[in-house]
């Protein structure tokens, strides 16, 4: 699982549920633009592999120091580039694996998991996100079929 939750947030995922995770890797995603201005401006974006029991070992493994392009937050606020999940999705899962995104926004992780060869499952509480997902998926499957 990869986990873009960082600080508190990803010690609570951990330690609440005893969900059985572990921190198997920590990714960096350096944006060439900073977000957030307070002590210190964010130029990049953290990332965690966590995994359960001994999962197998990709093949080729992915530095973990990656680049992000950036989106615009078109569709949402917190958007994250396709770009950079496909990677992701392509070094930690087989293909026709199936990609869950519980928090899947505007679907670029379902987009990025159907372009890997991936099925998916978006779950978006939402319905203005869900809707975009929807959409950009729709168009994805367009421009295949075209």
């Amino acid at each position: 699982m990869v986990s873009f939750t960082a600080g508190i947030g990803l010690k609570n995922l951990l330690m609440r549920g005893k969900s059985g995770f572990r921190i198997v890797g920590h990714l960096v995603f350096k944006k060439r633009y900073t977000s957030k201005t307070g002590f210190l401006g964010h130029s990049h974006e953290n990332a965690y592999l966590l995994a359960k029991g001994r999962p197998v070992m990709p093949v080729k493994p992915m530095k973990d120091v990656q680049s992000w392009q950036y989106t615009g937050n078109l569709y949402h606020p917190t958007q994250k580039p396709v770009s950079s999940l496909q990677p992701l999705i392509e070094s930690f899962t087989q293909p026709n694996a199936i990609v869950l995104d519980p928090f899947a926004g505007s679907g670029s992780t379902c987009i990025a998991a159907a372009l890997s060869g991936r099925r998916y499952i978006g779950i978006e509480l939402l319905a203005e996100y869900h809707a975009i997902g929807q959409q950009r998926i729709a168009a994805l499957r367009a421009r295949r079929v075209a």
